[in-house]
């Protein structure tokens, strides 16, 4: 397909500090993984995208290819360990390397409940979708990194551990925490570096979420579900929030693609809130 002269993320601003790197994104079919990998694209990177819906992956690798991109798609759910390998030796196999994981599959679902109302195959669902997926793929692409001594991981937390009303999610994400600053410390020396950003209530572009977190569901397309949606997290979050608005999902992307990149060379082991003054442990 013939290259277009667009921009995919003007915030890059000409920036190319990712240039001839090899970045995979889980979850890249939509929101803040679709947003990151639009940045990544725009920074010089090829890029993996790693989703378990083909329909919004497909999506998003044709944006980065029509723009003259290198990228490919990795159909599957990241969150066993078996996935995991294999996503990251696909990724050895096309690209012959892999300089940037980014952790980002997962989200809340079945919420907002106070924690004892979640039944059990909730709160096991929580943390296979957001902490297990982690988990994995760290551990799934931590040998081809310390081979070549080199790499960077950016996983993605949440400000959820000091919130209410998702009690396994919160308790998956202080999970990741814990695995990127256990991680940090074993890795400091090795070439490697292990970040963490911690997002905030952010809002996506009209059209982005084609499916929601719970599997297999599509999102609502009538604007009125979508608008009591939106009115009933901002309630929640808002307050919160110091700067009192949402965030962006490119603003988000801004922070995952610093953090992978050299301009953080110095930097590991930290939890980086992305949430307009919002602090997280």
């Amino acid at each position: 397909m013939e290259q277009q002269t667009k921009v995919l993320d003007p915030r890059a601003a000409g920036a190319k500090r990712l240039k001839d790197k090899i970045a995979i994104v889980t979850g890249g079919g939509q929101g803040i993984g679709r947003a990151s990998c639009r940045r990544f694209a725009e920074e010089g990177a090829s890029v993996m995208i790693a989703e378990r819906y083909r329909e919004s992956g497909e999506r998003t690798c044709q944006e980065l290819r029509d723009y003259g991109a290198k990228a490919e798609l990795f159909v599957a759910d990241v969150s066993s360990a078996e996935t995991a390998k294999a996503l990251m030796a696909a990724t050895v196999e096309h690209f012959g390397r892999i300089d940037i994981l980014v952790n980002n599959a997962g989200g809340s679902m079945y919420g907002p409940k106070l924690g004892w109302e979640y039944t059990p195959e909730e709160l096991i669902a929580n943390v296979q979708n957001n902490f297990w997926t982690t988990m994995w793929c760290c551990w799934a692409v931590l040998p081809y990194m310390v081979e070549q001594r080199s790499g960077a991981i950016v996983n993605l937390g949440s400000n959820s551990p000091r919130g209410t009303m998702r009690l396994p999610y919160a308790a998956s994400k202080g999970g990741v925490f814990a695995i990127t600053t256990s991680l940090a410390l074993e890795t400091a020396t090795l070439g490697i570096r292990i970040n963490c950003v911690a997002p905030h209530f952010s809002i996506k572009q009209e059209g982005d979420q084609l499916f929601t977190r719970i599997p297999n569901q599509r999102t609502t397309q009538n604007p009125e579900e979508r608008r009591a949606q939106f009115e009933s997290l901002a309630e929640r979050h808002l307050q919160n929030i110091p700067m009192r608005r949402p965030g962006t999902v490119e603003e988000q992307a801004a922070a995952i693609a610093f953090l992978a990149s050299d301009d953080a060379s110095f930097i590991t082991g930290q939890i980086l809130s992305v949430g307009g003054g919002a602090v997280v442990p």
